[in-house]
């Protein structure tokens, strides 16, 4: 039996804390899995299978330094009376804490963000590049959650190339499926008795969502019959601010804001599209999820996942047709400043708001994405993408 212990902060609320628990659950037999979480805050809202630990429960919290030092011993002795596991680390504080702490026979790491964006300008003499492209080439494995995430790594951070692998994530098609099938709350119910725009994630820049309010403005004013709502699950930082653009835009009445769910599946089902506005992204895992539900999707094409996922064999062009025939409808990126309600559009924005009035009235468009979708994500399927997670470990 292989023991493989998991690195990361929590396992709730996120694309990759919900891999992280789907990992666990379908493991074979022959491996031993074990979560540790790490973060100051941790919780374990998403199921799993084997043993948590926390090693928050274990380390003063006062000082911020001094919390991290403490975790950073922690993992050490952990190390330490477990040389022969494997450790595999998600996101990127869990990954340096992997690769400082590397005294096992086996370190592998998970890139789920494209690099570069994070990062903006590359210096190679900024401490970023330095950490990054040291550290990180004292990986036994890097694992990519995307093939431009792999080229970002190889040729902006010198990552040697022989130990990057791309790995995309993997979803329960069945088990989504089930879910999905689940009840609304009868509290919400008048919300989805209009046509529904959904997105999931956590309200942050990279999100996008201060562009998605004001393309969903200029979609209730292109046509007032359509009369639909946009919802969003999900919680973090920009709340406020982001409940401040919807009352200056005038959109109280039709913009809610459901908060974090165990089961956002049930929602997207009844939903008309799902739209994911990133500026940036790794493999979106809301939007794939979406996809197994079986509703149309509308997305940036932004770096890096949703070209990888909607327009497979045009990942590396540098110039596409975004009016070409795809598994969804991919949009330029949006430039990612934030406007307020009296700033005019951008052509973005405009666009955006033109697509989803043409997917919301368009019902024999609307089914066909609807079924492209679902076709799609048979590549995602974890039984499949489980035997090449496995191949890495053993």
């Amino acid at each position: 039996m292989r023991c493989v212990k998991i690195l990361i902060g929590t396992l709730a609320n996120g694309g990759a804390e919900r891999v992280v628990s789907n990992l666990s659950l379908n493991f074979s037999e022959e491996i031993d899995v074990e979560i540790i979480l790490f973060g100051r805050n941790a919780k374990t809202e998403y199921p799993f299978s084997g043993k948590v630990t926390f090693l928050n429960q274990r380390v003063e919290h006062k000082n911020k330094l001094k919390y991290y030092f403490g975790i950073y011993k922690e993992i050490n002795k952990i190390k330490k009376e477990n040389s022969d596991a494997v450790f595999l680390s998600f996101l990127t504080g869990p990954n340096l804490l992997n690769l400082l702490t590397k005294k096992t026979k086996k370190t592998i790491i998970s890139v789920r963000n494209y690099t570069s964006t994070k990062h903006q300008k590359i210096s190679t003499k900024s401490l970023d590049y330095l950490v990054t492209r040291f550290l990180y080439n004292k990986a036994d494995q890097v694992v990519a959650v995307s093939e431009v995430i792999k080229k970002d790594l190889v040729e902006n951070y010198k990552i040697q190339e022989s130990k990057v692998r791309v790995i995309y994530n993997s979803y329960d098609l069945e088990k989504i499926s089930e879910l999905a099938q689940e009840e609304i709350e009868t509290n919400l119910e008048d919300i989805f008795e209009k046509p529904v725009i959904i997105t999931v994630g956590r309200f942050t820049k990279q999100k996008g969502y201060n562009h998605l309010l004001r393309a969903f403005k200029r979609v209730r004013e292109l046509n007032s019959q359509i009369n639909p709502n946009l919802v969003f699950l999900g919680e973090g930082s920009l709340k406020s601010q982001l409940l401040e653009l919807t009352r200056d835009l005038g959109l109280e009445a039709h913009v809610h804001y459901l908060g974090f769910v165990v089961n956002p599946f049930k929602y997207i089902f009844k939903s008309k599209i799902f739209v994911s506005s990133s500026l940036f992204e790794g493999f979106p895992n809301a939007l794939a999820e979406a996809m197994v539900c079986g509703i149309p999707i509308i997305s940036t094409d932004c770096p890096s996942g949703p070209r990888e996922i909607l327009a497979p064999l045009e990942v590396n062009e540098l110039d596409i047709d975004y009016n070409a025939k795809r598994y969804g409808i991919l949009l330029p990126a949006f430039d990612g400043i934030h406007y307020t309600s009296e700033d005019k559009l951008t052509t973005e924005e405009t666009l955006m708001a033109e697509k989803i009035v043409e997917v919301l009235t368009n019902q024999t468009l609307n089914r066909e994405l609807g079924e492209l979708s679902r076709m799609r994500m048979e590549n995602f399927c974890i039984k499949k993408i489980i035997k090449e997670w496995e191949e890495v470990i053993t």
